[in-house]
């Protein structure tokens, strides 16, 4: 059999450190890790993106470097800005209303597939990760609890047996985690553990039961919860409390 012909995926080039690394792939790797520190927060919004650090970082060229950048620019979450240097997109909610209505939408729509179509197996998989969300509540790593949260609601989405409806879930799910990480964890306090360990219970329990009406109620009333919590970062902390009486113009 004739060798196949190389593609372009397949070129390989030498990193900086003498590593080859598949060019394809090498900009992928880039990608994946780079989308988890900025989803994560450990590059702050609006940091600088120096493609010259990063390439050292990964012992590649800068041309994999620049691939995986503007894989992440596709997705809003690196921004170039002029002269082709790029920053970590900076966080806004000026589009939150509309991505809480999505995610009300498809959590909703999830959770009751995931009720009528589940099979023993996908139960399991759930009640198990329930169990690792609420012992990362009860541990509290920030970072714990967040991945336990997104793997919880991912294995709801997988018995949703809908891996259309699923991606775009997922990607939601990851959309959010910034506005997360910035206005909902600061002020998950023990009631609000409390609560959403009950309101994941609960799911996996109608999902158990094949309940379909309850699976959607509790799925619309956890995105709510999650909601006014977020609303309530927003609230003014100290500039309601401050007297303006005797101040002058």
């Amino acid at each position: 059999m004739a060798p196949r012909a190389a593609n372009k995926q397949d070129v390989q080039e030498k990193g900086v450190h003498g590593r080859a690394v598949r060019r394809g792939r090498g900009s992928t790797a880039v990608y994946e890790e780079l989308r988890e520190d900025i989803l994560t927060l450990r590059m702050a919004p609006g940091t600088a993106l120096d493609e010259i650090a990063i390439a050292d970082r990964f012992g590649l060229s800068r041309t994999p470097i620049r691939e995986a950048l503007l894989m992440l620019s596709r997705e809003d979450l690196v921004t170039f800005l002029p002269g082709r240097s790029a920053i970590v997109t900076p966080h806004t909610m000026s589009n939150a209303h509309e991505y809480m209505d999505a995610l009300m939408l498809m959590s909703r729509a999830i959770a009751r597939l995931a009720a009528e179509v589940r099979s023993d197996e996908d139960l399991q998989r759930i009640r198990a990760r329930h169990e690792e969300y609420a012992q990362a509540v009860q541990d509290y790593d920030v970072h714990k609890v967040t991945a336990a949260d997104l793997a919880f609601h991912r294995e709801v989405s997988t018995a949703s047996r809908n891996g259309f409806l699923g991606n775009f879930y997922s990607l939601a799910l990851d959309y959010g985690r910034r506005m997360h990480l910035l206005h909902y964890y600061p002020l998950f306090d023990d009631e609000q553990r409390r609560k959403c360990v009950e309101q994941h219970m609960g799911l996996a329990e109608a999902i158990a039961a094949q309940d379909a009406d309850t699976s959607e109620s509790i799925a619309s009333e956890h995105v709510l919860s999650e909601l006014e919590v977020v609303q309530r970062s927003l609230q003014p902390k100290i500039g309601s409390k401050i007297s303006l009486t005797g101040l002058k113009g």
